[in-house]
């Protein structure tokens, strides 16, 4: 099992939605169908398409579940499936050059909640009064499971709307617009941060450390909150050991993306799911090279979110939604580890 330092219970296995094009839509709909419930996403336009993720969402949730509910169907507060029966969990992130203010921040993610999850029914949190210390329960929208900031800044080739973007807020009051999101707005149960580096994290965790032991937080203000999970690249070549290490003893969830070996360009064809250790270790367990890799970064103590857009593929990364998805053997898994940097 995988935990967040809020307490809550994280699903180890989600899907990933960068680069799906114009097959989005579809794509998340066979996703949906093979089981999965944990989304990945992001507003950054090009790489991502996030307005299609919320419609295919909406239109699988809202399918009438049997013949006679399609019958007497007739608006959509008696169709579908419930959200939080699902435990659907779908988290986006905020672009670098949309980090121009407390409010703009806010904005975002409320509007992203609303384009993804806007059709779900609201749900119950237990909200705690300041003066009295009483906690009653409060009716709010479905919220996002994880609210990102997607880098801590623009660098020119990582995106378009990098080449020329606009003022921007610092990391830190950017992070405490953050803290606004879940403290104050409830858009998301929890916020993360992406791209970062360990020296990043590390400044995000000493800020709000200082808040919480100084006591000096006004009257309305969200209260200080370290990250809940942080989003990074991470494989068997490139394993993000550091990175990694802070977010056990910080208790952070650490989400990798790119785990199948997509970010190594230098070199022709794939080096991870192209390994002959791996193929080897794919064949001993009757298991696809990419359930290997995938299986080797949950027992490493990490989530995942890959991507397909084959239907037998998506299936087969959905084997990982059962019951033994760290089917590795130790063995296996200091195999896999001697790959780090082989190139």
């Amino acid at each position: 099992m995988f935990y967040t330092n809020n307490n809550s219970t994280a699903i180890g296995v989600g899907f990933g939605t960068a680069a799906l094009g114009g097959s989005c839509f579809d794509i998340v709909g066979l996703a949906l169908e093979a089981g999965f419930r944990k989304f990945d996403t992001a507003e950054a336009d090009w790489w991502y398409d996030q307005t299609s993720v919320g419609r295919a969402l909406s239109h699988y949730f809202f399918k009438p579940t049997n013949e006679e509910e399609d019958q007497t169907c007739v608006s959509a507060e008696f169709c579908g499936k419930s959200c939080q029966v699902e435990e659907l969990r779908i988290s986006t992130k905020i672009p670098p050059w949309s980090l121009t203010s407390f409010d703009d921040i806010r904005a975002h993610a409320a509007a992203s909640r609303e384009e993804l999850l806007g059709f779900c029914d609201e749900t119950l949190i237990a909200v705690t009064d300041e003066s009295t210390g009483i906690a009653t329960e409060k009716s709010i929208p479905y919220p996002l499971d994880v609210y990102y900031i997607h880098a801590p800044a623009c660098w020119k080739g990582w995106h378009p709307r990098c080449d020329n973007p606009p003022p921007t807020l610092d990391f830190r009051s950017a992070w405490q617009a953050m803290e606004a999101v879940v403290g104050l707005d409830h858009s998301a149960k929890r916020i993360g941060l992406s791209n970062v580096r360990p020296d990043e994290l590390l400044d995000i965790l000493q800020f709000v450390k200082q808040r919480q032991e100084s006591g000096d937080i006004q009257h309305g203000d969200p209260p200080p909150r370290k990250p809940d999970v942080v989003q990074a690249f991470a494989d068997p070549i490139r394993p993000a050991d550091e990175l990694r290490r802070i977010c056990r003893e910080h208790d952070i969830e650490f989400v990798s993306y790119s785990t199948l070996g997509t970010q190594h360009r230098s070199v022709s064809g794939n080096p991870v799911l192209g390994s002959p250790l791996v193929q080897s270790i794919a064949n001993k367990h009757g298991r696809s090279t990419a359930e290997v890799v995938l299986s080797w970064a949950l027992q490493k103590g990490m989530s995942v979110i890959p991507r397909s857009s084959n239907k037998n593929h998506i299936q087969q990364l959905a084997r990982l939604l059962g019951e033994n998805p760290g089917f590795l053997e130790n063995d296996d898994m200091q195999q896999i580890d001697s790959m780090k940097d082989t190139i």
